[in-house]
Formats: C-alpha cells, structure tokens, sequence
C-alpha cells in the first residue's frame, strides 16, 4: 500500500486548508456553517482568478483572428500534403 500518493496528499491538503480557513473564520462546526466556508473560499478563488481568466480568453481570441488571417497572398489555402509515392522502385537494388 502506498502511504503518500498524490492525490492523498493534494486531499489532505484540501481538507487542511478548509479546516483552517473554516476555523480563522469563526465558523460552527457544522455541516451547514462548513458549507458556507466552502463556498466563501471558492468566491474568493473565482474573484482572484477572474482577471487572469480574462487576460486568457482575450489572448485566446486574438491568437484565433490571427490565425484566421495567416495565410499569405501567393499561396493557397488548401493543406500542403507531405506524403511521397512508394513506387521508387525498392525491389530494383539487387
């Protein structure tokens, strides 16, 4: 049996962190008052993580324009296709 595997750490950790929080809150010790820690510390992860998910989306918009407008004026727009014919004549090399 493995003692310490990742997810039994990250779990514990998890449980640790929401304990502790749940506690410097003030909170009773039941299941409706962990409830609400829970989801005060999920608010709190959401409202930091907010700009960043906004900075992402918008990244990820303009790599899709661009990518939309990539192509260059002389060429095609049709796939390149990088395979070669196999009739070059291998069982000729006796």
């Amino acid at each position: 049996m493995k003692i310490l595997t990742l997810k039994r750490v990250v779990g514990l950790a998890a449980i640790g962190g929401l304990a502790y929080a749940h506690k410097r809150r003030g909170g009773e010790w039941t299941v409706d008052s962990i409830k609400d820690s829970l989801r005060d510390l999920w608010a709190s992860a959401n409202s930091r993580l907010a700009p960043l998910k906004d900075e992402l989306r918008d990244t990820l918009d303009r790599a899709g324009r661009a990518s939309d407008t990539a192509t260059r004026s002389g060429m095609s727009a049709e796939p390149r296709s990088y395979s070669y014919d196999r009739r070059d004549n291998d069982n000729n090399r006796h």
